[in-house]
C-alpha cells in the first residue's frame, strides 16, 4: 500500500478506538516511519512503504490505539523549540510548562543579577532546567529529582542541548539538609505533582501512562506544593522568587499557603487557556 492508504487505514483504526486527534497521530507516525517531516510525509501520498516502514508504522499505530501517548511512541516531545527525549520514567512536557519557563525568565531578568542561581524541584526530563539554561546564559541551574532514571534522562537531554556544564543534577526529595545550600538561590521553580489522588483514575488513558509519582499530589493535590512553599524561604535569597505550576482550581489555596509562609507579591497567573496555572511570589527583601 502507498502512504496515503496506510494513513487512511490508521486514521480509521484510531477513530474506532476513540483516540483523540487520531488523524494527527497517524500523520506524525507516518512521518516518523518515513524519516521525514509531517508536511513532507503528506506530500508523499503515492509513495509505497517498504516492508520495514510499514511494519514499524503499524506497530506504532497499534500502540497509539492502546492510548500510549504519542510522545512515548516517538521518544521525544518539542518544548520551547527544543527536542526533548522522553521515556515512561518522566512526565511528558506540556505547553503550560513552557509558559512557566517564560515567566521564570522574566522574573530572573527583573532581578538584574550577573550570575543568577536557579533551583528546580522535580526536573523529570530536564526540560525546564535546560530551557532556562538556554534562555539565561549566565545562570547556573540546580535540578533535583527523586528518580535516578529521570535524572539520567535529564542529564542526557542537557548534554544533547549543550548546557550540561551549567546544570547540576542532584538526587533529592524536594529539599533536605543534605543539599547543604541555604539562602543562595535567586529563583526556585517547580512543576510539582498537583492532581488530587481521588481524581487520578478519571484522567485520560494517555495521562495514566505517565509516572504516578509525577502526578499524585495527595488528598488535596497540595502535598508537594505545601512542602516546597514551607521550605523555600530557607533556600531563596531575600527579595527573590518562587514560581510554581499549579492545578487550575488551586489558586486560592496556594495563595493562602504562600502568604502564610511569609511571601509577598503573591500572584496567580492564567495560562493561554485562561485558567489559573502559575503561582508567583517573592520573599521579602528583609527576610
Amino acid at each position: 500500500m502507498n502512504a496515503s492508504d496506510w494513513l487512511k487505514k490508521a486514521e480509521s483504526f484510531l477513530a474506532e478506538r476513540g483516540v483523540p486527534e487520531g488523524r494527527a497521530s497517524a500523520e506524525f507516525l507516518l512521518a516518523e516511519a518515513l524519516g521525514v517531516g509531517r508536511a513532507a510525509a503528506l506530500a508523499r501520498g503515492a509513495q509505497e512503504l517498504s516492508d520495514k516502514q510499514a511494519r514499524r508504522f503499524w506497530e506504532w499505530t497499534k500502540a497509539r490505539g492502546q492510548r500510549v501517548p504519542l510522545a512515548y511512541i516517538l521518544g521525544r516531545q518539542p518544548f520551547l523549540g527544543l527536542d526533548i527525549e522522553v521515556t515512561r520514567d518522566s512526565l511528558i512536557p506540556r505547553p503550560e510548562t513552557e509558559e512557566l519557563v517564560l515567566e521564570c525568565e522574566r522574573l530572573v531578568k527583573s532581578l538584574k543579577v550577573p550570575a543568577p542561581k536557579i533551583i528546580e524541584i522535580g526536573t523529570g526530563t530536564g526540560c525546564v532546567a535546560i530551557a532556562l539554561a538556554q534562555l539565561l546564559p549566565s545562570a547556573t541551574v540546580f535540578a533535583t529529582d527523586v528518580s535516578d532514571k529521570a535524572l539520567a534522562l535529564a542529564q542526557k537531554n542537557a548534554l544533547g542541548h549543550h548546557v550540561s556544564n551549567r546544570i547540576r543534577f542532584v538526587r533529592e526529595d524536594l529539599f533536605s539538609d543534605r543539599v547543604g545550600l541555604r539562602g543562595w538561590a535567586d529563583l526556585l521553580v517547580s512543576n510539582p505533582p498537583y492532581i488530587q489522588t481521588q481524581d487520578l483514575d478519571a484522567l485520560e488513558p494517555e495521562v495514566l501512562c505517565e509516572p504516578r509519582l509525577a502526578l499524585d499530589g495527595g488528598k488535596d493535590g497540595l502535598d508537594a506544593i505545601r512542602a516546597i512553599v514551607a521550605a523555600a524561604p530557607k533556600t531563596l535569597k531575600a527579595g527573590c522568587f518562587l514560581a510554581l505550576e499549579i492545578e487550575h482550581r488551586q489558586g486560592p489555596a496556594v495563595s493562602k499557603l504562600l502568604h502564610a509562609a511569609g511571601f509577598e507579591g503573591v500572584n496567580v497567573k492564567k495560562d493561554a487557556s485562561g485558567r489559573d496555572r502559575i503561582a508567583v511570589a517573592r520573599l521579602p527583601a528583609d527576610a
